[in-house]
């Protein structure tokens, strides 16, 4: 006979809650096992998407790096073509004095050779060096005409 509200529960001991839980195996949830497998594949996932934007990190910097680089060479560029027609030879420098130091690691040299083809041609040359040790380069080419006309054909330089 069942008296509703009066129906008498018996206890259950707190031990018999937890063997009960574990020998059911519809009781919602995750065993120690599936948790750390789980752990382990999310572990390795974080470390890849770290590797990759560590590789995202260092091709930003190398851009920055190469656009600065190109940045600098035309700018000692510039300064051959002010000269119209610079004379042959090597020069070479920093940029630590002209920029106050806010391009230290970067080198540059300026080459200018005679055009094989033609005298009043020259060819100049500027190379900006930088990264660890300077082994990265960008070079520059440009080819400059003499504003004086050459001499006419048989009458030779003077």
């Amino acid at each position: 006979m069942s008296w509703g509200l009066f129906h008498r529960h018996t206890p259950v001991s707190p031990r018999d809650r937890i063997l009960k839980t574990f020998q059911n195996p519809a009781t919602p949830g995750f065993t120690l096992i599936e948790t750390m497998v789980a752990m382990a594949v999310l572990a390795f996932a974080l470390l890849g998407l770290l590797g990759l934007h560590h590789q995202s990190l260092r091709s930003v910097i190398r851009a920055q790096q190469t656009t600065e680089a190109a940045m600098l060479a035309q700018s000692i560029m510039a300064e051959a073509e002010l000269e119209r027609f610079p004379d042959l030879g090597t020069t070479h420098g920093n940029f630590d004095s002209a920029t106050a130091g806010w391009f230290q690691g970067f080198q540059w040299q300026r080459i200018v050779t005679p055009s094989p083809e033609f005298i009043d041609v020259r060819i100049v040359t500027v190379t900006v060096r930088y990264g660890p040790y300077l082994s990265e380069g960008f070079n520059l080419t440009e080819y400059m005409h003499s504003p004086v006309p050459p001499p006419p054909p048989g009458q030779g330089l003077q």
